[in-house]
């Protein structure tokens, strides 16, 4: 009983938030993926950015679109700071991001790398840039 009790409590702690791009949203932008698209690229911060994309995300390869734009909102806060042994971590993590894709067949897991790159890049701005 207290190891289903300590299961649900802890299921709690590591819930998504459920994308907040709204049908209006939608059909303001075109489209669900390029509402998401606005939605992220607008993110006030890195750490919005990724929530965003994380909530979001679309389970196919169009994710790495939303990759793209968290990437160029978190890295400007530690690249540029960021000494060689820092750079060299991150594009290490990157890498075991992208071997997700690289082991698993079809574009769901495109999604999963992209997801992990993003959060990687998220990471390192918390850490070596206090970009949040």
């Amino acid at each position: 009983m207290a190891l289903i009790a300590a299961l649900s409590f802890g299921a709690s702690a590591f819930a998504i938030e459920q994308c907040p791009v709204s049908d209006a949203d939608t059909d303001k932008a075109g489209s669900y993926f390029e509402a998401v698209k606005t939605a992220v690229h607008n993110a006030p911060s890195c750490e919005r950015a990724f929530k965003l994309t994380e909530a979001c995300q679309f389970g196919d390869s169009k994710t790495n679109r939303l990759l793209e734009i968290v990437e160029s909102k978190c890295e400007p806060l530690f690249m540029v700071k960021a000494g060689a042994k820092t750079k060299k971590a991150y594009e290490k993590a990157k890498e075991r991001c992208d071997k997700i894709a690289e082991r698993n067949s079809g574009t769901m897991y495109q999604s999963f790398a992209a997801v992990c790159r993003a959060g990687k890049a998220r990471d390192f701005a918390r850490q070596y840039g206090g970009g949040k």
